[in-house]
């Protein structure tokens, strides 16, 4: 029997849909059953606003909102310490450590305060002992992997274990980034910057379709398909539409979904996945561009 409070942790609870629509409650929905904990998804939801709350031309911030909105119905209008008052506790030790490990340089601004010899700065780069990692620097996907899936655990059990909604997340991240700010502008940015760069494949695949309101698009795709459009946003036209028709091949046969392929094991996937590109270079001897 699973503990309560393990259950808790992996199970998502009503509260965490309060304010959400309907098409953004299918979205949780989905990640929660491909695989995402409870924790997991309140840390994606304070992650983007982290990102989401940073400073930014007011044109900018009008283009990012207007579809994050839909998908996030957030009152600006309101201070954001009004919304989450309750809820928010402060992410400071996580965002220094999350600097830290991630082996990026920072211009940061220096605070000096009247008569203390010190210099302090919006983060201190410093290992807090929070994330169960040995990352010092993001230079593989792995190393991505590792450090976020460490970030957005321990940034999510605070707004999770309070009972909080997935709206409040958001706003939490939204609330500790505008309050460095307060501090030092260009450093909340580039934190923000930091965290949008690095994202694993399939935590940028989330983040887009939060941020582009398009649900609907991602609940038609695949499991395995998920991580792959991020993959193949910087590719170039052409490759892309070829590498997607392929990887389509090792979901679908005749635009009807395959049984059985999330089930592989990591070898017989890559069994599969050799055999379907020997099938896909022979059925297209001539039309397949270089890579």
């Amino acid at each position: 029997m699973i503990p309560f409070n393990e259950a808790k942790k992996m199970q998502m609870q009503e509260s965490d849909f309060s304010g959400l629509p309907a098409h953004t409650r299918q979205f949780v929905e989905r990640i929660h059953s491909d695989g995402l904990d409870r924790v997991r998804i309140h840390g994606i939801f304070v992650m983007l606003g982290l990102c989401a709350g940073a400073p930014d031309t007011q044109e900018r911030l009008n283009e990012l909102f207007k579809t994050l909105d839909v998908a996030i119905p957030v009152d600006r209008t309101k201070n954001i310490d009004e919304v989450v008052g309750d809820v928010y506790d402060g992410y400071d030790r996580e965002i220094h450590e999350f600097c830290y490990r991630s082996g990026f340089e920072f211009n940061f601004r220096e605070i000096k305060i009247p008569n203390v010899e010190k210099i302090f700065y919006i983060v201190e780069l410093k290992d807090h002992g929070l994330f169960n990692v040995d990352t010092l620097s993001i230079e593989k996907l792995v190393d991505a992997s590792r450090l976020y899936d460490a970030f957005i655990e321990s940034i999510g059990s605070h707004t999770a274990n309070r009972g909080a909604s997935l709206v409040e997340a958001f706003g939490c991240g939204m609330f500790q980034i505008m309050l460095l700010a307060r501090s030092d502008i260009s450093g909340s940015r580039q934190i923000a910057e930091l965290i949008k760069s690095c994202l694993p494949l399939i935590y940028s695949q989330y983040f887009s379709t939060l941020r582009g309101n398009s649900v609907e698009y991602f609940l038609g795709l695949e499991r395995g398909q998920v991580p792959l459009l991020s993959l193949m946003q910087p590719m170039r036209m052409d490759y892309a539409q070829q590498m997607w028709g392929f990887q389509s091949s090792l979901f679908y046969q005749d635009q009807k979904p395959l049984e059985g392929v999330d089930s592989l094991t990591v070898q017989d996937w890559h069994d599969w996945v050799l055999k379907k590109a020997i099938d896909f270079d022979a059925g297209y001897p001539t039309q397949l561009v270089p890579f």
